[in-house]
């Protein structure tokens, strides 16, 4: 069992350990009702053997979220969408490339 992250929001980690699930990646939260002074929720992955491809995919979505996103055109619905949306406001359609 390897520690991946450890951050201050729990929601942040709580979506982290979510994608990983999802992806076949077995994970623990530890420090999850700890008080946020003292210790931040961490993320371990249970499966050494799954910890590279655990980094790699918690670093693509890190990456993903820093990147700037331009205001964009709804592909279903033609709706003009702000920046910063992945998501349509109108219709739902998600922004192309983010589905």
């Amino acid at each position: 069992m390897k520690r991946l992250l450890s951050k201050m929001d729990q929601a942040s980690v709580g979506l982290y350990q979510s994608i990983l699930e999802d992806s076949g990646i077995h994970t623990l939260v530890k420090n999850k009702n700890a008080p946020y002074k003292e210790a931040w929720p961490e993320l371990w992955v249970m499966d050494n053997s799954q910890f590279e491809e655990a980094e790699a995919l918690i670093d693509s979505l890190a990456a993903a979220s820093d990147s700037p996103i331009d205001s964009w055109n709804c592909h279903e619905c033609g709706e003009d969408v702000e920046k910063g949306f992945g998501e349509c406001w109108k219709c739902g359609a998600m922004k192309p490339g983010l589905a």
